[in-house]
């Protein structure tokens, strides 16, 4: 079996938001290599969690599923979730399957 191509870095910005920069290809074979991860941020980050996606090549629908459960886990913790940087081939799917419209989205 080979390792998900999927990695994150977690940086604390201030005492109120998280941001957590991904890597690589979201797809079904590496959202649950981090959704344990950003769930358990939601419950450790103070009001908002910043996803920047500068550097994700890829995402298909199951990486779109995970940024709307997140979001859901956010919003029932008083956490604000944003997604930032999102590439072009990610953009199209975020948009696609109308994830902009229930998450905080900025495009590259």
């Amino acid at each position: 079996m080979t390792t998900p191509q999927i990695s994150l870095i977690t940086t604390p910005l201030d005492h109120s938001t998280t941001a957590v920069a991904l890597a690589g290809e979201l797809d079904v074979c590496t959202v649950a290599h981090i959704e344990e991860t950003l769930t358990r941020l939601t419950g450790e980050t103070g009001r908002e969690l910043l996803l920047d996606l500068a550097d994700v090549t890829f995402c298909d629908s199951s990486g779109a599923a995970l940024f709307l459960r997140v979001h859901r886990r956010c919003a029932a913790a008083g956490v604000r979730l944003s997604l930032c940087r999102i590439q072009r081939l990610p953009a199209r799917v975020i948009r696609g399957l109308g994830v902009d419209r229930a998450v905080s989205c900025s495009f590259a």
